[in-house]
C-alpha cells in the first residue's frame, strides 16, 4: 500500500465514522438481514417479505420511523403473528435498542418460546448474535428470561405472574397470544393493563397485541381489535381484478347427491369464487393474488377507521401462501369434520378463520333453564328426593349466597332454594347469623317429614375470608359442616382426599392442624351439571329429568347457571367477563357435599335408598290420615314459603325428623349406584349458534 492508498483509506474510515446508521423500515431490515432458521420453518434461509406480502404494512408500523405506537393482529393459527413479533424484536435490538419485553401465556410457553423459535433465530443471524451472547458463554447475559444487548434489554414474561409484569420499566411491549391470559390476577387486575402500564414513561413507547381468538366476550384481542382501525387485507379477482376480502363462505367445492339420498362432498375441488364476476379462482393463482403495491401487485390493507390512532390487522387462514400452512381443500375438510361438534367448530373459526367463536349459548341457556321451571315453591321437597345439601359460597363483598338441593337415586336432584343475604365475611357474628340460622331450618316433604340438611360445604374463599372459613368450620365440624377449596382443572374428583390446615383461633394464635380442607372439582362438577342438562331435553316429563328447578327462581338465577363456557381449547370451564357465578358454583358446592363420605350419594345402593325413602316417606298411615300423596298431587301441592330473614334472630335448634345424615350408607360397604358423571360438556344441536346459513 502506498501513501495515497492509506491515505484514502483514512479518510474513508472517518467518513464511515461520522456517517449516521441507516434507518430501515421493520420489512427493509427483515429482507436485508432476517435469517429464518429451518428448525422453527418449513422454509429456512433469507426471509422474503414477497412470500407473505399482508406482513409488510404491520412490521413496518412497528418500526421506529412510524409513529404508531399500538398494533393489534388477530390472525388464523399459523398466520402472520409470531414472525411479526419476531422481526419487531430484532430490528428493535439492530436499530433502536432499548428495554423490551416479551409476555407469554404460561411459563412453560416462554420456555417453548425461546428454545423453539428466539434462540435458533438469533444464532441463524450474525447481525443479532454479535449482540445478543450465547446462553453457553458464562457472564453472557443471555439467560431464558432476560437477554442483554448493547443499549437495551429483552426480559421474557409470562401473564400469570403478576411479579414478572409489574417491576421494570419497559418501551417496547410485545403481548402474544393474549386471549390465554388469564382475565384477571387476583388483586392486581388484567394482565394485559399491568404490562401496557410498563410502558407509560416512554412517549415513543411499541405496544404489539397479537392472538388467534376465542369465544366472543371472553376475547382480549377481538375487544382489542374492535377499538383499532379495523383493517382487512383485499386481493383482486384474477378474472375481473376486482379487490375484495376472503370469506370462508366463497369457498365452494362439489356436493352431489347418491341414488339412495346420501349426500357426499368432495373437498378436493374446493375453489373460491368471486363476489364480484361470480368465476371459479384456483388456489395456484394464490401468489399473484397477494402480492401488495411494492411488489407491483394490487392488494392491499383497508382500514375501517383510519381516523383511529391504533392499528388492528385481522386475516384468515384462506391467505396462507401455497406451501405454509393448509391448502383450501384441507381447510374445507376440517370443516366438514368440525361443523357437527360445537367444540370442534368452535376450533375451526377460532384456527382456521381467526374470528371469535360466536357462543350465544349464556342468552340461550338461561332462556331455555327458565322455560325448565316447574310449578312447585322453593323450600319444597319434591317426593323421591331424600338428602338436603347446602352449597355456600362467601363473598367479601358483603353477602353470602346459599343454594339448597334435594338428592334422589341415580343423583337426581333439584334445587329445593336459592338466596343470597347481606353479612361482612369478616365478623363470626354474621357466619352465625346467615349460615347457621339457614342450614338448621327444616324443610318439609309432601309426606309431612320434616328434614334436615345433611351436610353443608363452604368455600374457603380467597386470602381474606379463608381463616373465618376455617374458623367456622372447625367449630361445627361435628355439625355436618365442612370447608372446601376448589380446583378448575379437568378430570378432577368431584371431591378429593381431605388435607389438614392451621386455623387462627380468636386470639390471633394458630391451631395446627384445625380443619379438614376438602379439595373440589368444580369443573368436572359443571361438566357434569351441563350433561344433565343436556340429556334433560329428551325429557318431556318432569319426573324423568336429571336436574329441575322451580319457576319461582328468577332470571337472575338461571343466568348465574349459564354464566360459563366450557373453552375446547384449554378443557376448562371460563366465566364470561361481567357475569356472576354463584348460581352455579354453589351447585357445585352442594354437590361435593353429597359426596361426603358420611352421606355418599354416588356409592349408595338401591337398599340405602328403600332404608331412607321408608322414613321419610312414610307409606302406612291410620285409617282417619289423609291420602296418601301421589307424586303429581305432591309436585302441585304448595306450603308456605317463609323469606330467610336477614336481621339477627336467635339461633334455631336441630327439631327436624332425623334423616338422611344418620341413614346415610357406609361408604366402606356401598357399591356403586350410578354412572360417573360427564366429564365434558356437550350441547344439543339446537343450541349451537346458526354460524352460517350454507354451512350445512
Amino acid at each position: 500500500m502506498n501513501l495515497k492508498d492509506g491515505y484514502a483509506a483514512i479518510l474513508e474510515a472517518a467518513a464511515a465514522g461520522w456517517a449516521l446508521p441507516e434507518k430501515l423500515w421493520t420489512s427493509e431490515w427483515a429482507d436485508k438481514y432476517r435469517q429464518v432458521p429451518s428448525k422453527s420453518s418449513p422454509e429456512g434461509g433469507q426471509w422474503r417479505t414477497s412470500r407473505t406480502p399482508y406482513a409488510r404494512e404491520p412490521m413496518d408500523e412497528l418500526s421506529s420511523r412510524s409513529r404508531t405506537q399500538e398494533v393489534v393482529i388477530m390472525a388464523a393459527s399459523q398466520v402472520l403473528k409470531t414472525e411479526v413479533l419476531l422481526n419487531f424484536v430484532f430490528e428493535s435490538i439492530d436499530q433502536d435498542p432499548g428495554p423490551m419485553m416479551v409476555v407469554q401465556p404460561t411459563e412453560k410457553a416462554v420456555k417453548d418460546f425461546v428454545s423453539q423459535r428466539l434462540d435458533p433465530a438469533i444464532l441463524a443471524m450474525p447481525r443479532i448474535s454479535d449482540k445478543v451472547p450465547s446462553s453457553r458463554k458464562r457472564d453472557s447475559g443471555n439467560k431464558i428470561t432476560e437477554k442483554n444487548f448493547p443499549g437495551g434489554v429483552l426480559y421474557l414474561g409470562w401473564s400469570n405472574s403478576p411479579s414478572e409484569l409489574a417491576s421494570k420499566p419497559i418501551k417496547k411491549l410485545a403481548l402474544d397470544e393474549v386471549d390465554r391470559y388469564p382475565v384477571s390476577l387476583k388483586g392486581e387486575g388484567s394482565p394485559v393493563k399491568l404490562a401496557e402500564q410498563r410502558t407509560a414513561n416512554f412517549p415513543r413507547r411499541k405496544i404489539l397485541k397479537t392472538s388467534t381468538p376465542k369465544v366472543r366476550g371472553a376475547s382480549v384481542i377481538t375487544d382489542e381489535y374492535e377499538s383499532s382501525s379495523m383493517a382487512q387485507y383485499w386481493v383482486p379477482c384474477p378474472h375481473c381484478q376486482a379487490l375484495q376480502v376472503l370469506v370462508f363462505e366463497n369457498l365452494r367445492w362439489k356436493k352431489t347427491t347418491d341414488e339412495d339420498g346420501t349426500k357426499r362432498h368432495w373437498p378436493d375441488t374446493a375453489v373460491y369464487v368471486c363476489e364480484h364476476c361470480g368465476s371459479e379462482i384456483e388456489e395456484r393463482n394464490k401468489p399473484w393474488m397477494l402480492a401488495d403495491k411494492p411488489m407491483g401487485g394490487l392488494a392491499e390493507w383497508r382500514h375501517r377507521h383510519p381516523e383511529r390512532a391504533k392499528k388492528g390487522y385481522h386475516i384468515n387462514g384462506l391467505y396462507s401462501p401455497v406451501g405454509l400452512g393448509f391448502s383450501w381443500a384441507e381447510r374445507a375438510q376440517k370443516f366438514l369434520e368440525a361443523k357437527k361438534d360445537p367444540a370442534k367448530l368452535q376450533t375451526f373459526v377460532n384456527l382456521h378463520l381467526g374470528e371469535p367463536y360466536e357462543d350465544h349459548s349464556d342468552q340461550m341457556q338461561a332462556a331455555a333453564l327458565q322455560a325448565r321451571g316447574e310449578p312447585y315453591p322453593l323450600r319444597t321437597v319434591l317426593p323421591g328426593y331424600l338428602i338436603l345439601t347446602l352449597g355456600v359460597d362467601v363473598q367479601r363483598a358483603g353477602y353470602f349466597a346459599l343454594h339448597l338441593v334435594a338428592w334422589g337415586r341415580g343423583e337426581r336432584c333439584h334445587t329445593v332454594d336459592y338466596t343470597e343475604i347481606p353479612g361482612d365475611p369478616s365478623r363470626q357474628e354474621d357466619w352465625e347469623r346467615v349460615i347457621t340460622t339457614y342450614r338448621r331450618r327444616p324443610v318439609r316433604n309432601a309426606f309431612s317429614v320434616d328434614l334436615k340438611v345433611s351436610m353443608t360445604a363452604i368455600d374457603s374463599g380467597d386470602g381474606v375470608t379463608v381463616h373465618e372459613a376455617y374458623k367456622y368450620a372447625r367449630k361445627y365440624r361435628h355439625d355436618d359442616v365442612m370447608v372446601i377449596k376448589g380446583y378448575s382443572q379437568p378430570n378432577k374428583p368431584i371431591l378429593g382426599r381431605p388435607s389438614k390446615q392451621d386455623v387462627r383461633n380468636d386470639n390471633g394464635a394458630m391451631d395446627k392442624n384445625g380443619v379438614d380442607l376438602w379439595m373440589v372439582g368444580t369443573d368436572t362438577a359443571k361438566s357434569a351439571l351441563f350433561a344433565r342438562l343436556d340429556g334433560d331435553l329428551m325429557h318431556e316429563q318432569y319426573t324423568d329429568r336429571m336436574v329441575r328447578y322451580s319457576a319461582e327462581l328468577p332470571v337472575t338465577f338461571y343466568e348465574g347457571v349459564a354464566s360459563e363456557f366450557y373453552d375446547a381449547d384449554t378443557g376448562k370451564w371460563v366465566k364470561r367477563p361481567g357475569k356472576r357465578n354463584e348460581p352455579l358454583d354453589t351447585w357445585g358446592y352442594a354437590y361435593a357435599a353429597a359426596h361426603h363420605p358420611r352421606i355418599a350419594i354416588h356409592t349408595a345402593r338401591s337398599a340405602d335408598w328403600d332404608e331412607l325413602e321408608k322414613m321419610l316417606e312414610p307409606r302406612v298411615h291410620d285409617m282417619f290420615a289423609l291420602p296418601l300423596p301421589t307424586q303429581a298431587s305432591a309436585e302441585q301441592a304448595t306450603h308456605p314459603t317463609p323469606e330467610v330473614q336477614t336481621s339477627a334472630p336467635g339461633a334455631i335448634d336441630h327439631t327436624s325428623t332425623d334423616t338422611a345424615a344418620d341413614t346415610a350408607t357406609d361408604p366402606d360397604t356401598a357399591e356403586a349406584a350410578s354412572a360417573p358423571p360427564a366429564q365434558a360438556a356437550r350441547r344439543d344441536d339446537d343450541w349451537v349458534p346458526d354460524m352460517r346459513d350454507d354451512w350445512n
